[in-house]
């Protein structure tokens, strides 16, 4: 937080806690005056005075005491006028507190302060957005503490998006321009792991980006890219690990009609050095693969591919046995190069 601000939420926090003990002070001092008087000088029991002192105060009045003196009924008046004084200047002063909303603001700040305080090595995201949002819920999947950031999206409404709603606890959401100094100090930059910029602008992610690194230089830093052209800039900014989101979705898209199978289900493709691999899905019924030993089958030694789970209905078995018999009834997950793949499906599936 700048210094600016926080001086401001100080000095709002400073006369809050003045004026609350100002209050029950004056209060205190009008009570033991007024039970004083009633005591001592109108004859009164201490726990008559008390009760007369603060139906006075408070205006309800059940009647007027019988043995009241002239000066004593002139020092009631007194007594109310500066009971209703106390009472309505303190409150006004609160109830302006909220109507203006700093009184909530401030508590809404302190809250997150306090959160933010205790957090370590945690990931700040920026942009709440559909990238975003997937962020946080990857990092919450890990148990990975969040603190986000957006300046657009509320803090119910990133709640919502939150897939397990048990672990939004591990969120903490803070509405601003993450552009700004004060707003990621207030996010605990200077302790924070990493940070991951999701905004839809390059310029936005570069600004995020630099004033993240002057603020602490350690901090690792992923950001979305979205035109390659700017790639030297982001470098430049000290973002570690830019990612082109857009690009990265076509080419997938376009890998999986590439490699689109009739039987298959492909799952992912996967580039590694020089060489794709796959995984896919296939269902065992009408296929040569029904009846045998997966040992039999020697995919390993022929094609280099491997058998890394079996489906059997809603269960899946990872790492099956060498000796399980492959059932008509079991989709089969494999693993391999491409052109293995490829050869395996010539051999053992039936077209």
């Amino acid at each position: 937080m700048s210094k600016s601000k926080s001086r401001n939420l100080g000095v709002i926090e400073r006369n809050l806690l003045n004026r609350v003990k100002k209050a029950l002070v004056s209060v205190f001092l009008i009570f033991l005056v007024g039970t004083l008087y009633y005591w001592l000088f109108e004859g009164y029991s201490l726990i008559d005075s008390i009760f007369f002192v603060g139906i006075t105060i408070s205006t309800v009045g059940y009647g007027m005491h019988e043995q009241l003196s002239t000066f004593g009924k002139i020092f009631t008046m007194l007594l109310i006028l500066a009971g209703l004084s106390v009472v309505l200047y303190n409150v006004s002063y609160v109830t302006a507190l909220l109507v203006e909303g700093e009184l909530i603001k401030l508590m809404k700040q302190r809250r997150v302060e306090r959160k933010v305080s205790k957090m370590k090595e945690h990931i700040i995201v920026v942009g709440a957005g559909n990238i975003g949002t997937q962020v946080i819920n990857q990092l919450l999947r890990l148990n990975e503490h969040v603190v986000a950031i957006d300046n657009l999206v509320t803090e119910e409404e990133l709640k919502e998006k939150i897939a397990d709603s048990s672990k939004a606890k591990n969120v903490v959401f803070i509405r601003g321009d993450a552009t700004s100094e004060e707003v990621l100090l207030r996010a605990g930059i200077k302790h924070a792991r990493a940070l991951v910029t999701t905004l839809p602008n390059d310029a936005l992610n570069i600004f995020v980006s630099l004033t993240a690194k002057n603020l602490n230089a350690n901090i690792y830093i992923v950001s979305n890219i979205t035109n390659l052209s700017n790639l030297t800039k982001f470098i430049y900014a000290g973002v570690d690990h830019p990612i082109a989101t857009a690009e990265i979705a076509g080419l997938k898209i376009v890998e999986a009609l590439t490699f689109l199978k009739k039987r298959e289900n492909i799952i992912d493709v996967l580039n590694i050095s020089d060489k794709a691999f796959q995984v896919e899905i296939i269902d065992i019924k009408n296929t040569k693969l029904a009846g045998k030993k997966i040992e039999e089958l020697r995919l390993k030694e022929k094609y280099n591919v491997y058998i890394i789970g079996l489906l059997k209905d809603k269960d899946l078995v990872l790492g099956p046995s060498k000796n399980e018999v492959l059932a008509d009834d079991s989709k089969v997950v494999l693993f391999g190069e491409i052109n293995g793949l490829s050869k395996f499906r010539e051999e053992f599936l039936n077209r």
